[in-house]
């Protein structure tokens, strides 16, 4: 099916608010409750005001939930359905081709920071529920279209959403991949700290965000170990460099859901320096926490049929006076049992004198596959993509997280296809065109499926 064609009449105005939706440089600049006029800076709350003049411009209910959010509201019934997207973006890091809020379309794909997360989406969903209203279409279940401010830093839009209205009885977000993500991993974020046993290990610096794969770490030792250093990285085929008494190791990162996809930087430092200083956080990291990306060591991986491995990423590193910190991102199944086995890890690292502190922790989410949601979206995504073969259409498990897992009975629910790949947070950022209004047909269906 031609969707351009189908989608002809409205394509130019679809493109041009977009357009103007990714002109708005809506990067978070300082969170500031105070600021009630724009809690998340000016940028971001004149993203929101143009999707609240869009909707009332349509003839849409729009409310603006104290600039924290927005959302439209349409339809009868006392059921509710949530589609969740969001207006900010990463800031626009990296050498681009071109201007980040000055979208470009080169071929079938448009450039701009925005564009695939989550303007793209945000904008195709909109013109979904434009164009079953432009139909006479009237929902028999309560929607509301959710744009939030603050998805990338935290999703305290989300939060000060929930206070206010915290009914859903179903949900999804165009804000991941297709066909559907029915399954995400819990996440935690727990800290393990000690003493040092060594006077030649003075520091070690490594990560800043628990949910990134350190790609730097840095020490300071009392000890020449520079000719060792440089025949180690050799060896295994790294890089790093010593400047004075400080060694440098660089890694690779990648995404804390998915820490064997990268090199993490602090445990291969650590590895080169337990073979010649003999200190306890030097010993732990190395022997423990090296290389065992699904925490097996610590007993920690419980392996699930549907949600696969637990994964452990030991992202941020502390050493200084003797006293040692390491922040870990554990992602866990729903099988695994969280308040005994952080009470048995307790136990494990006590042995060595080691503390765990828990701080933070969003347990899994789990939407069944034989669920009405499941279903009704899932028939959408297959009408418009028979070309696929069946594994493309099997609903997915993650290690991340999305703004559905806030609701109980939500799913993530495209607009990335299979196979497509992900330019999210990268400079360039650009999002297929075609795909984008084949998500148009898909959402529509998807919505009237649930309303139905």
């Amino acid at each position: 099916m031609n969707t351009k064609e189908l989608f002809k009449d409205y394509y130019d105005a679809w493109l041009n608010d977009l357009k103007d939706l990714l002109r708005i440089p809506s990067v978070l600049t300082e969170f500031n409750p105070k600021n009630t006029e724009a809690p998340f800076g000016e940028g971001v709350r004149a993203s929101l005001d143009y999707m609240l003049d869009l909707a009332r411009r349509d003839g849409f209910k729009a409310v603006n939930v104290d600039n924290y959010a927005g959302f439209i509201e349409w339809g009868e019934g006392d059921e509710i359905v949530v589609i969740l997207c969001h207006l900010d973006v990463v800031p626009a890091t990296g050498t681009w081709t071109n201007p980040p809020f000055d979208p470009i379309i080169k071929g079938n794909k448009l450039y701009a920071r925005g564009s695939s997360d989550d303007k793209g989406p945000l904008m195709a969903t909109y013109y979904a529920l434009k164009m079953l209203k432009d139909e006479g279409y009237t929902p028999k279940k309560k929607i509301r279209f959710f744009f939030g401010c603050d998805e990338e830093s935290g999703s305290r839009c989300l939060e000060h959403y929930i206070e206010k209205y915290p009914e859903c009885d179903y949900g999804f977000s165009p804000d991941a991949d297709f066909p559907c993500i029915y399954a995400e991993k819990g996440i935690s974020t727990i800290k393990f700290e000690g003493k040092t046993s060594s006077k030649e290990l003075v520091s070690f610096e490594a990560g800043s965000a628990a949910n990134v794969v350190p790609d730097k770490a840095s020490a300071t030792i009392s000890l020449d170990l520079s000719k060792e250093f440089k025949e180690f990285l050799k060896d295994n085929n790294l890089k790093g460099e010593v400047k004075g008494n400080t060694y440098t190791l660089f890694g690779k990162s990648a995404h804390g859901s998915t820490p064997e996809k990268g090199i993490n930087a602090a445990t291969q430092l650590a590895s080169f320096l337990n073979i010649f200083i003999n200190d306890s956080f030097l010993s732990f990291v190395s022997n423990t926490l090296k290389d065992d990306h699904y925490g097996t060591k610590l007993n920690m991986d419980v392996v699930d049929s549907e949600m696969g491995h637990t994964s452990s990423n030991p992202a941020i590193y502390h050493v200084e006076n003797g006293s040692f910190s390491i922040v870990d991102n554990l992602r866990y199944t729903k099988s695994f049992d969280f308040e005994s086995k952080m009470k048995e890890l307790e136990a494990t690292l006590a042995k060595s004198n080691i503390k765990l502190t828990v701080l933070g922790n969003s347990t899994y989410h789990y939407v069944p596959k034989d669920s009405k949601l499941i279903k009704d979206l899932l028939k959408a995504f297959n009408k418009w993509t028979p070309e696929l073969p069946d594994e493309d259409r099997e609903p997915l498990s993650i290690g991340g997280g999305t703004y559905a897992r806030d609701f109980k009975n939500a799913v993530a629910f495209g607009v990335i296809f299979p196979h497509e790949g992900d330019c999210m947070h990268m400079p360039d950022e650009f999002a297929n065109i075609d795909n984008l209004v084949k998500s148009v047909f898909i959402i529509k269906d998807a919505i009237v499926n649930i309303c139905d």
